[in-house]
């Protein structure tokens, strides 16, 4: 039992502490992705920032990997204080928005805010769209400085197939996924894209369609760059600013009460 105990909570990892009070934040890594490459982002966070580090990944290298992204959400509701996640604005990347959005569903309870970022909304989805893609394809597409589990990774052959091999095998969930309860979230969900990301080729259609999944505020946000083009390095300022934006405006959204 203290085993399993270590396991669940080994999954929320914190990332930064701040003496700012009122702001928490929650990350949910793309596929691919561990908590290490955060740290630059969350050093320049001027908050309370926790992630979720998927097992098999990153610090949890030694566990099995999950076999399915209802799983993954599982495993982080688990480990998750309701309490805290309900005060945070969880921030999810890629596949970490699927796993971010499964997590409240199966809390029961929506967080501050939801922003999900380069992801297709659920319904939007061609779940099979990379299920033939091979190593060196998935490379050429995703092999961004903000994905890479491995510091150094393009110095070391090795961390290179380690993160290629991660990548891999969470595009094999994304795959076998099919898209999570049709049960809203009560909480402002803001939805970034980058202009160049090549899998928001259909654009707003894509983005916008997550407007569906809140009964609260939705805002739409396109930005430069390609996919996950928010993590690269230098850009951990102007990612905070546009997240503080976004919280103005769910605020100036919400309806006044009598």
């Amino acid at each position: 039992m203290a085993r399993i105990f270590r396991i669940m909570t080994a999954a929320l990892v914190p990332l930064s502490t701040s003496d700012s009070r009122g702001r928490g934040y929650l990350v949910f890594p793309p596929a691919g992705g561990t908590l290490r490459a955060f740290d630059p982002l969350a050093g320049a966070a001027d908050a309370d920032v926790r992630g979720v580090e998927y097992p098999g990944h990153g610090e949890r290298l030694a566990e099995s990997p999950a076999s399915a992204v209802e799983e993954l959400a599982a495993q982080s509701a688990a480990a998750m204080p309701t309490a805290w996640f309900s005060r945070s604005v969880t921030i999810g990347f890629g596949m970490g928005a699927f796993v971010a959005l499964e997590t409240a569903q199966r809390l029961g309870v929506s967080p501050r805010a939801l922003i999900v970022v380069d992801a297709c909304a659920p319904q939007r989805r061609s779940p099979d769209k990379n299920a033939k893609a091979g190593a060196s394809a998935m490379a050429r597409v995703f092999g961004r400085t903000g994905l890479t589990p491995v510091a150094g990774y393009r110095d070391s052959p090795e961390s290179w197939e380690y993160a290629l091999d991660l990548l891999l095998g969470d595009l094999q969930l994304l795959n076998a996924y099919r898209g999570p309860a049709r049960t809203q979230l009560s909480c402002p969900v803001a939805a970034i894209r980058g202009t160049d990301d090549p899998a928001s080729a259909s654009g707003d259609d894509a983005t916008g369609g997550w407007r569906v999944w809140t009964s609260g505020p939705f805002v739409g946000r396109v930005v430069p760059g390609g996919y996950l083009g928010v993590l690269d390095s230098g850009r951990e300022a102007e990612f905070w600013a546009r997240i503080r934006r976004l919280e103005a405006a769910f605020v100036a959204a919400e309806p006044e009460v009598a």
